[in-house]
């Protein structure tokens, strides 16, 4: 289903103060941890407690965040000295470091989602290096950042827009309230803008109500007009610019190109504003200016025909101090020094230097990771090791793959096959709907969790006090008899909604390795299935403990899965025993045992197994209403042994159990008959998926 699936120094601003900044996320600590090491106990002492946690922290989170990563790159603590993260394109491994936000008091939550967003800048700057020219490509955008921080400031806001959109859409929604967070109670906490340059003003509030769209920014008449019109810009697909441009499936080079036709020339239109009324406001103070002095002059003149009629009349004041030469300037004064503003905007005008004040501020709300001259260096460095030992794509896809495999215990080309299956299942479509059929188990999902989450509330009636009258007419009656206090009132309670909803649920898939399943597509249509369903439940067992404290009635998932051949002794062995656990490496051995088939239909001996592992305690929980299980059989043909199928599935149906046959292609008609009345057959192997969809939103629903 949802696959959670150059070197890069991410460092402080450079001032002396308490502020950490993740790129794009600047994080401002209320209680730092009283834990985290201080350089004051000695650099060696620092070094070793700041790489302890960063190895803690890593090796606690390394399923998360490998697992995040999908491969792309190693994950990999930082080593003793490094106190920030780092990533080497030659070993294309990020190295973290926890202790960068420790020090901040962040929760593993946070440093989580801080961690998955600088891995998602690490690999949109590797993706585009990997294009054709992309080294080129990459210098050019990183002049375009060093001669223009309004270009730098522009795109970061964009690409921390796409960034972040792309960490949720990989792990899960329950992060946009973290990052909403940051958002609102660290990075904008005031979203008035409107003391910045009007460019400055667009790129901040267009980061800013994107993540936060339910709060708009102040900003000036004329930005807010150019944001809307943004705002209001849709493709044919009917999606928003803005979505488009930072969608998690569109690439940085993509992202560049709709940014510079849409975004940057707002940016300029709006700088050259700002450049314009900044004329406006040195024109009017050197006309103040110009008045002054006239006005000072006129004084200063008067004052010299008072002085002169004073010398005429004699010499009294020559040893007054109060008296004599005032036009002279004091060393040091004002008439001495240049006015601020009063050099012209002319050609040689840097509006980096000039608003540098007002990109250092906005630069808190959206950092940069590293200098400019670390990035030059580290792309330097990259050329030289892609020179010296050039890889085609493939060749380093191959070995990123290599290494997470053998990182979870499974074999490379049964990862690479996986990966395949799943990619396969985005275009399974229910003819019937027109959908994606793991969009709509996902929805299906959703709308079992949200009906466990609902509360009713139940009147209680009638009380002497409450929140309702509901008898006013017996009220004035009862009063007028003398009792003061009538049960004539209506409170509520809030109590769970009664509606037998199960507790667990435990679904087994078998699986037909019989010899004619080589047939066609059939074997590979059977495995894509399986991978199907493995997916759904692997996503609806994770938010079943996400919300389980949320939900009226918690939900556990399990699963297993058995397959048939000619083997009785593996025939009665699960390939992926009954647990609620549905690790990838688990789903991927399951998908690869699934590949290869040889021998007969023994359907009956899974069956008989599933039966005889169904205990006392089982049945009960069934019959109460609290257990729902569920087995679902794939087969292309013929049982060797109908009767003992037939006489299987009798008792499991009367024990409970939702048993139904699913035949694969013409040539598993016979299911329709073997496992009636709950069968279903898939004309063509391409219609199993599909068929497997139907089944489980139809006995999934009702959970």
């Amino acid at each position: 289903m949802n696959e959670k699936p150059i070197i890069i120094e991410t460092a402080k601003d450079g001032r002396d103060n308490e502020e950490k900044k993740i790129d794009g996320i600047l994080l401002e600590p209320e209680n730092p941890p009283t834990t985290a090491p201080k350089k004051e106990q000695g650099d060696r002492e620092f070094q070793e407690k700041q790489h302890e946690q960063a190895v803690n922290f890593v090796e606690g989170h390394r399923n998360v965040l490998e697992h995040y990563a999908r491969g792309a790159i190693s994950i990999a603590p930082s080593p003793k000295g490094l106190n920030t993260f780092a990533f080497d394109l030659e070993k294309n491994t990020i190295y973290i470091n926890s202790m960068f936000y420790k020090e901040l008091g962040l929760s593993d939550e946070r440093t989580l989602f801080a961690s998955m967003h600088e891995i998602e800048h690490f690999l949109e700057k590797k993706q585009i290096l990997a294009e054709k020219g992309g080294s080129i490509k990459f210098k050019k955008y990183l002049d375009r950042i060093k001669k223009s921080r309004a270009f730098a400031l522009t795109d970061n806001c964009v690409a921390d827009i796409h960034v972040n959109k792309t960490v949720i859409s990989k792990t899960n929604e329950s992060l946009a309230g973290v990052e909403k967070g940051m958002y609102t109670e660290v990075l904008f906490k005031e979203r008035d803008f409107t003391e910045a340059p009007k460019h400055i003003q667009f790129a901040q509030a267009l980061l800013r109500e994107s993540r936060v769209s339910d709060e708009e920014c102040v900003v000036a008449e004329d930005v807010r007009e150019k944001m809307e019109k943004i705002k209001s810009m849709k493709g044919k697909s009917g999606l928003s610019l803005i979505d488009v441009m930072t969608s998690p499936s569109t690439t940085m080079s993509d992202r560049l190109a709709l940014q510079d036709k849409f975004i940057m020339p707002i940016i300029e239109e709006l700088k050259e504003k700002d450049i314009e009324e900044e004329k406006e406001k040195r024109k009017q103070k050197k006309e103040q200016q110009e008045k002054q002095k006239q006005k000072s002059e006129k004084e200063k003149g008067e004052e010299g025909e008072d002085m002169k009629n004073d010398d005429e009349g004699g010499d009294d004041n020559k040893d007054d101090p109060t008296k004599g030469d005032k036009t002279k300037p004091e060393k040091g004064g004002k008439n001495e020094s240049k006015g601020e503003g009063d050099e012209d905007l002319n050609e040689n005008f840097d509006p980096n230097e000039f608003w540098k004040e007002s990109y250092d501020k906005a630069d808190k709300t959206t950092p940069r990771a590293v200098s400019q001259e670390d990035i030059d260096k580290a792309i330097e460095e990259y050329e030289k090791a892609t020179k010296a030992k050039v890889k085609s794509e493939k060749e380093i896809q191959e070995e990123l793959d290599k290494e997470y495999a053998e990182n979870i215990g499974v074999k490379k080309e049964d990862l690479q096959q996986y990966r395949k299956l799943v990619k396969e299942l985005e275009k399974v479509v229910n003819p019937e709907t027109n959908r994606n059929v793991i969009e709509e188990l996902r929805d299906l999902i959703a709308k079992i969790i949200s009906k466990r989450k609902k509360k009713k509330t139940d009147p209680k009636y009638p009380v002497e006090e409450g929140d309702e009258l509901v008898e006013p007419g017996e009220l004035v009656a009862e009063v007028k008899k003398g009792n003061f206090t009538p049960k004539v009132w209506e409170t509520h309670e809030l109590k769970e909604k009664a509606d037998n909803k199960f507790g667990e649920i435990e679904i087994t898939f078998v699986g037909d390795r019989s010899t004619s399943m080589k047939e066609g597509r059939k074997l590979t249509e059977q495995q894509k299935s399986i991978v199907m369903a493995m997916e759904a439940l692997k996503e609806f067992s994770d938010i079943c403990k996400e919300e389980r404290t949320n939900l009226t009635k918690p939900l556990e998932i399990k699963s297993e899965i058995y397959s048939f051949q000619s083997s009785e002794k593996d025939d009665k062995t699960p390939i992926k025993a009954m647990s609620p656990e549905l690790s990838e490496a688990d789903r991927i051995k399951t998908a690869s045992k699934l590949a290869s088939c040889t021998g007969s239909t023994m359907d009956f001996v899974p069956l008989e197994t599933i039966m005889s592992n169904l205990d006392e305690t089982s049945k009960k929980k069934i019959l109460a209403g609290e257990l729902k299980k569920i087995v679902i059989i794939f087969t292309d043909g013929e049982s060797d042994d109908s009767d003992r199928v037939i006489k299987v599935l009798k008792t499991l149906r009367e024990s409970g159990v939702v048993a139904v046959g699913v035949g694969v292609t013409e040539s598993g008609k016979q299911t329709l008959l073997t496992y009636a009345p709950d069968a279903k057959l898939a004309e063509t192997a391409d219609k199993l998926p599909i068929i497997l969809g139907e089944l489980l939103k139809e006995h999934l629903s009702v959970v």
